[in-house]
């Protein structure tokens, strides 16, 4: 299944301009953030920081952060938009950090549990992740994103049946959650429902027509299926999609080879070795090679 998982991108306040992030994190809370008196100082910094985050100078806003909270330890803004900062370039310990800082000063902020279980999420604390989404979901019982993403924790555990269920969960919220489809059809291909995994990426290709990915792992789930004319549709559509996908290629001479098209199959794996080649996977190369003298052998 080597296109089962793609990098996911951080949902929601991890994706929004920290100027944004920092007003939904902040002022969306379930209580007020514990009011402090900020010295002159610190709001200059923080405004400062504002100001370089919106311009995406990242370094820069953390640097006036970091002014920030150590003119005032408890300046819970200067902590929550420090962490958002530092998620935005993959300084994710340090999110965390920052974000415990949040919890400790104004535990009801709201999403602070969701912020600090993304950013574990993105450091492989998947454990750590689940408890801080866990948590996140009892307070807010209707953060979709909290259940998406607990869901793709648990898929990294092979946690596959509880996954399909938070992603059932997130479709409950959003029928069209494209993600959602996507990573509960792995989980159900790791079960072996291979019928439920086809009928996931078909969901998903309805949704956007351009998921290469999940024309790949459909065809995948077709060949496994004996059912070599839908995985020859489907590899090809991988391949209009992205050219030098050498496994398409390849795959899809293999397919060719079951429906008896033993021309367009040597035509499909000679154009796989040669991509092989240009790419230096000189391993693939030579077995590619080493097939071809079979089949033309046995042709």
């Amino acid at each position: 299944m080597r296109k089962l998982f793609i990098p996911l991108a951080v949902t929601l306040i991890l994706t929004m301009p920290i100027q944004e992030a920092y007003a939904y994190a902040v002022h969306n809370s379930y209580a007020p953030v514990k009011a402090v008196e900020n010295s002159n100082e610190a709001v200059v910094y923080f405004q400062s920081g504002i100001s370089k985050g919106k311009i995406n100078d990242f370094v820069g806003a953390i640097a006036d952060f970091s002014k920030a909270v150590s003119t005032d330890e408890n300046y819970v803004q200067a902590y929550w938009a420090r962490g958002l900062a530092k998620a935005k370039i993959d300084d994710f310990s340090g999110a965390v950090e920052d974000f415990t800082r949040v919890i400790e000063i104004a535990p009801n902020t709201r999403n602070v549990y969701f912020m600090r279980g993304l950013s574990r999420k993105e450091m492989k604390d998947f454990n750590g992740a689940i408890e801080d989404l866990n948590y996140e979901i009892s307070i807010n019982p209707n953060n979709k994103d909290a259940y998406l993403n607990r869901g793709l924790c648990k898929k990294e555990l092979e946690q596959f049946e509880s996954a399909i269920e938070d992603f059932n969960r997130t479709l409950c919220f959003d029928y069209k959650e494209i993600e959602a489809y996507y990573h509960k059809a792995g989980c159900e291909w790791k079960l072996d429902n291979l019928e439920g995994a086809v009928k996931d990426y078909t969901n998903v290709i309805a949704l956007n027509p351009n998921y290469a990915n999940a024309y790949f792992n459909r065809a995948c789930i077709k060949w496994n299926l004996s059912d070599y004319d839908g995985a020859v549709a489907d590899f090809t559509k991988t391949i209009g999609l992205n050219k030098k996908d050498t496994d398409a290629y390849f795959l899809r001479g293999l397919s060719y080879l079951f429906t008896n098209d033993y021309k367009l199959a040597i035509n499909d794996l000679e154009y796989a070795r040669n991509l092989s080649l240009s790419n230096e996977n000189y391993e693939m190369y030579e077995g590619i090679m080493e097939f071809i003298k079979v089949v033309q052998k046995n042709d």
